[in-house]
C-alpha cells in the first residue's frame, strides 16, 4: 500500500489512515485524529454482513458474515457452502472482498460439492489473491499479491485502457 499512497502524493493527492470517523460535513471531514477541508469526499466504511444474516441461524464473524473455512464450507454446517462477500474466510489480513475473489471462491466451493456428491473429501482451497488496476484516469497501474508474491506495476497508459476494456466486457452482463 506504501507504494499506492506514495503515488497518490505526487499527484497532490493526501490520504489519512488509521484514524476512525466521527462525521462527515459538506465540505469538511472530521476523524479522532482532526479535520480537514474536502472539495470531494469518497468514504468507504468497512463491510459488514447484510442483516437478514442474524436471523438465518448461521455462524457469523463478528462482522456478522457467514464463518467458513478455506473449502468454503460453512462452519459446523456440513453440506452448507458460502462464497464472495456474505462469506468470512480464513487468509491473510490484506485479502480483498471483490469479484475475483469470489470467482476464486466459487471455483473451490464447486470442486468441493462435486466432491462431497461423488462421496469424496473435499480436498480444493481457495487461494487468496488480489488483482487490480488503479485506474488514475490519464494512467493505471497494476496491483498484484498473493499469500507468495506481491507486485504493483509502474505507471501506464496502457493499463487505464485495459482497466476500460475490462468493465466493459466484465460489467455488460450486469448492464
Amino acid at each position: 500500500i506504501g507504494e499506492i499512497i506514495s503515488r497518490l502524493e505526487k499527484r497532490g493527492i493526501r490520504t489519512r489512515l488509521g484514524h476512525k470517523m466521527v462525521r462527515l460535513e459538506e465540505k469538511k471531514v472530521v476523524t479522532e485524529g482532526g479535520e480537514f477541508d474536502a472539495d470531494l469526499i469518497l468514504f468507504m466504511p468497512g463491510l459488514t454482513g447484510p442483516a437478514w444474516l442474524a436471523n438465518a441461524d448461521l455462524p457469523l464473524s463478528p462482522g456478522g458474515m457467514i464463518v467458513a473455512d478455506r473449502k468454503c464450507r460453512v462452519e459446523g454446517r456440513p453440506g452448507v457452502w458460502v462464497v464472495g462477500d456474505a462469506g468470512s474466510f480464513p487468509g491473510p489480513e490484506w485479502m480483498p472482498k471483490q469479484a475475483h475473489q469470489a470467482d476464486l471462491q466459487a471455483k473451490a466451493a464447486a470442486a468441493n460439492l462435486v466432491a462431497t456428491l461423488a462421496g469424496r473429501a473435499p480436498t480444493v482451497d481457495f487461494r487468496p489473491e488480489l488483482i487490480c488496476i488503479v485506474d488514475m484516469l490519464d494512467a493505471g497501474m497494476v496491483v498484484f499479491r498473493n499469500e507468495r508474491f506481491n507486485f504493483v506495476g509502474p505507471k501506464s497508459v496502457l493499463f487505464h485502457w485495459l482497466k476500460r476494456l475490462f468493465e466493459r466486457h466484465y460489467l455488460r452482463a450486469y448492464r
